[in-house]
């Protein structure tokens, strides 16, 4: 039996994969899309839009995240972490230039009203910059730098101990 007419494009890959314990993890956002959810309706925002990310962390279910529109500031601070330009008055944004990007989670482990558990994004950090060119490619030390080291009572690999 094939699959395809039930494979999605966006489905989490097949397996019984955790929940994402508390703590600082680095992600992949992979979904960020704006919907209209009932269960966001509000005065402010009478047709529940809402920013919906989700992030991937290897090995670990995906968790989502879900932002009411007026909430702009956690938007923004999405953006600032994702290293994307937030959304700015009179002009249009693409929530889509959020996917792709490395961020750095804060996660707390819930359990919800019903029983449920969930895993709920507290805190959202810029990744970790890659290392400048520069720094990958450290030169190699030089023989000079070895014999400087065996002169200093060191060995020629400079190892401490």
């Amino acid at each position: 039996m094939r699959f395809d007419e039930w494979w999605g494009d966006d489905d989490t890959p097949v397996g019984d994969y955790p929940k994402l314990p508390d703590g600082r993890h680095g992600a992949e956002i992979v979904v960020a899309e704006f919907k209209d959810l009932k269960f966001k309706v509000s005065d402010r925002n009478p047709i529940g839009k809402s920013l919906v990310v989700k992030v991937q962390v290897p090995k670990y279910e995906r968790v989502e995240t879900i932002v009411p529109v007026q909430f702009r500031g956690l938007i923004e601070t999405i953006c600032r972490a994702a290293r994307v330009a937030p959304p700015v008055k009179g002009e249009d944004w693409d929530e889509t230039t959020l996917i792709g990007q490395q961020v750095q989670i804060e996660t707390v482990l819930g359990i919800g009203k019903t029983g449920r558990e969930f895993v709920r994004v507290d805190q959202w950090h810029p990744a970790p910059e890659p290392l400048p060119a520069s720094v990958k490619a450290a030169p190699a030390r030089t023989p000079a730098a070895k014999v400087q080291a065996a002169g200093q009572g060191g060995s020629a690999d400079d190892i401490p101990f």
